[in-house]
């Protein structure tokens, strides 16, 4: 309660007396390295970070943490090749919002509307893990005397009260002390789990995992090289494109709050990556030597407990207090960004496609599309159906269709609006395709996927037909006028 009563004051705190849109939705572009920086990594950490992480690790093991930190290690060139360009831009140009910065360097607002359409389409499953996550958490530690759907109701409140209140800048503010607390909180729960009596310090950890469960030190099964190689480049492929990383570019004070943002992320959160996959990957110690779960190993859906079921076994009171605040802190400081994104881009973007919106109402829709949304996002977590892990990387998959798009836009003068929209069709039609294929248990066929995880082929087919599109089109041009 302490803890959600402090986030709420950061919300007031960070109410400006600037009443414009530009301040509620972009902070007036005046957000500080550091402060640049703390937002992006906080709003990359999620429910997919604190409980998906953790509950891979236990299945995969230690070659998990590979696929992850090698990926994300090149996320900071990524923020540099997008990040400055789409900065300069939006100051320059005034763009607030992802789509209006596609529509207005390519002069087509259909592109604009199908650039917005994939980004809420996909972040919606996304925002669900993060109510998902406060449920189980909060129904785990209290041996179920919090029910699931109530503890997510909780975090979502709370979390659109400090929204309403102060848009991005509470946003930014909030996603820094929630960025820190996670990451003390997690550090000390590690050490004092690895100290208790039980588990007897790292070497006899590492010791006891390898006489019995030596495969969670060996990359093997779905970690090929391809698999490997895939989730290297998906990573700083897709953090970008999520609205709510995106639009964090546009609120840095200058080109140097994003330079050092690139090289913090890289340095930085490869290490606090490391607590979750260690509680992941060694609570299968706790789990075969103890038997204190029910039954091992967990199943694919339980295993996104393996936190807080370590925390209610091996934790004092006090610890599991304090690793679900930082839990929660995770949830909220994803959760947030992704509703204030969405909330800008269906204002900004969205409405005026079918109405008039006048410049003054614009703070105001984009307080009520707050609270919609976050209810939309309750109701998907309602009964979800899959793992945070799956549903997470489902999502990622359909957000990096754009990645060819936003790069031609920024750097190809030669790119054309109808080949963007034809290059997205293709690619989300194929993402249709594959959820299809994997909800029917029907695999992709060899030929498509080569041993790759479904992205690659997909991002590929979409720069190719992007690139033969454009020339399509220019070839075409040159005929008609000559």
């Amino acid at each position: 309660a302490i803890y959600l009563i402090i986030s709420i004051g950061i919300g007031i705190y960070g109410r400006s007396k600037n009443d414009s849109a530009e301040d509620y939705f972009v902070a007036s572009r005046k957000i500080n390295p550091w402060i640049l920086f703390c937002t992006l990594a906080a709003t990359n950490f999620s429910a997919f970070f604190f409980l998906g992480f953790a509950g891979a690790s236990y299945r995969a093991g230690w070659g998990f943490y590979g696929v992850m930190a090698m990926g994300t290690s090149l996320v900071g060139l990524s923020i540099l090749l997008l990040g400055i360009p789409i900065h300069r831009l939006g100051k320059e140009k005034g763009y607030v919002t992802p789509p209006e910065l596609i529509a207005g360097e390519t002069n087509s607002k259909y592109l604009g509307w199908l650039y917005g359409t994939v980004l809420v389409i996909f972040t919606l499953p996304y925002l669900a893990t993060q109510p998902m996550g406060a449920g189980i958490l909060l129904e785990t530690l209290s041996g179920g005397e919090i029910p699931y759907f109530t503890g997510a109701f909780i975090l979502t409140c709370v979390m659109v009260a400090y929204l309403t209140l102060g848009g991005m800048k509470s946003s930014a503010l909030t996603d820094v002390f929630q960025g820190v607390l996670m990451f003390l909180i997690l550090m000390v729960f590690v050490l004092s789990f690895f100290l208790h009596e039980d588990i007897g310090g790292f070497s006899e950890a590492g010791k006891k995992l390898w006489d019995n469960k030596p495969e969670k030190f060996v990359r093997e099964g779905n970690f090929t090289w391809q698999t490997m190689l895939s989730f290297t480049i998906l990573w700083p492929i897709t953090v970008p494109m999520f609205p709510q990383l995106f639009s964090r570019f546009y609120i840095a004070e200058d080109d140097r709050a994003i330079r050092t943002a690139a090289w913090l992320y890289p340095t930085v959160v490869p290490i606090l990556f490391l607590f979750p996959v260690m509680i992941g990957v060694y609570g299968n110690i706790v789990d075969f030597e103890h038997d204190v779960f029910g039954g091992y190993p967990l199943t694919k859906a339980e295993s996104d407990n393996i936190l807080p079921l370590i925390l209610t076994e091996y934790a004092p009171l006090w610890m599991a207090v304090l690793v679900s605040m930082g839990a929660m802190a995770a949830f909220m400081s994803t959760a947030d960004s992704q509703i204030l994104a969405m909330s800008t881009i269906i204002t900004k973007d969205g409405l005026p496609a079918i109405t008039e919106v006048k410049h003054d109402d614009e703070k105001k829709i984009g307080r009520i599309l707050i609270v919609v949304l976050a209810i939309v996002g309750l109701v998907l977590a309602y009964d979800p159906p899959d793992t945070i892990f799956n549903i997470v990387s489902q999502a990622f998959t359909g957000l990096a269709v754009l990645f060819p798009t936003t790069v031609a836009v920024l750097y190809w003068d030669r790119v054309k609006a109808n080949s963007c929209i034809m290059s997205i069709v293709v690619g989300e039609i194929l993402v249709g395709w594959s959820y299809w294929s994997a909800s029917s248990g029907t695999p992709l066929p060899e030929w498509f996927t080569q041993g790759f995880h479904v992205s690659m082929p997909i991002i590929l087919v979409t720069i190719m037909v992007l690139w033969i599109s454009t020339e399509i089109e220019e070839r075409l041009a040159n005929d008609s006028s000559s």
